[in-house]
């Protein structure tokens, strides 16, 4: 795992982020039906009633996106699948800190010739 730093908290602290040492460690599902731990997902009064369709592109893409913001490593490495995470990389909305620490694992070709 590579921790790189999240953001600032209120003291100024940093709260690390987990990163797996390669992408194949990411063995999540590309369809079916799921749900999000309350924890890294809450809505309303039953956050477990929310369904996730990960055979929807953009549900798939939403739910990552929510994951390597707010989930542990095992919550990444469960949900998240890593070729899936490469080609969906462009087109997600992440945070700046999250998007540099992910940076070296999704676009290792990604140097200056």
């Amino acid at each position: 795992m590579i921790a790189a730093d999240g953001p600032p908290r209120g003291s100024g602290e940093r709260r690390p982020l987990p990163v797996p040492g390669s992408l194949a460690e990411l063995r999540g599902g590309l369809d079916g039906i799921v749900c999000m731990p309350a924890r890294l997902f809450w809505l309303g009064p039953d956050p477990r009633s929310v369904r996730w369709d990960l055979s929807d592109r953009r549900r798939r893409r939403d739910f990552y996106e929510i994951v390597l913001v707010k989930g542990t490593l095992e919550d990444i490495c469960a949900f998240v699948n890593g070729p899936e995470l490469a080609a969906l990389w462009d087109e997600m909305y992440l945070p700046p800190w999250v998007r540099e620490a992910w940076r070296p694992l999704v676009e290792p070709g990604d140097v200056a010739a």
